[in-house]
């Protein structure tokens, strides 16, 4: 079945992640202004979060080393660490 050019994008995996980890980001904030209990932790764990979406955002653009991204061709070769 050809969609053509204009098909929109599938949802894949990674999206997916990143809609439940910006979820669970918003709970614990939530959490955080309304239980003021173990604020501590939960400044942590969104911490984490925020890191773990981060990560993933960076890796979907394409701007992590290793990634097929916009930047691919403009990275300079690094003698003995480009292999």
């Amino acid at each position: 079945m050809n969609r053509g050019d204009a098909a929109a994008r599938p949802w894949h995996g990674a999206t997916m992640l990143m809609l439940a980890l910006l979820v669970a980001l918003l709970a614990v904030v939530v959490a955080m202004f309304v239980l003021r209990r173990c604020t501590g932790r939960l400044a942590s764990l969104a911490t984490l979060l925020a890191g773990a979406i981060m990560v993933l955002w960076l890796a979907e653009v394409g701007l992590l080393p290793g990634t097929q991204g916009p930047l691919t061709a403009y990275r300079p070769l690094v003698p003995g660490l480009d292999r």
